[in-house]
């Protein structure tokens, strides 16, 4: 049978899946990992948020007869 092994994902692997910046929860030097997870759970990822909000906002004109 063939061995499989499970890796923790890093922060900045964290961040990039949610979309920010490498590195953009390090906010002070040598910030501790669980604090950075932490924050990065508590968030949501930017890219599917910008694409909800333009198409509620592309409805809403739709709606307002401005297209």
């Amino acid at each position: 049978a063939k061995q499989m092994a499970v890796r923790k994902l890093t922060p900045v692997e964290c961040e990039r899946l949610q979309g920010f910046p490498d590195n953009y929860t390090n906010i002070k030097e040598n910030c501790p990992d669980g604090h950075r997870y932490k924050s990065l759970g508590n968030s949501m990822a930017v890219p599917v948020m910008k694409w909800l909000g333009e198409r509620i906002n592309n409805y809403k004109e739709v709606e307002d007869g401005k297209i």
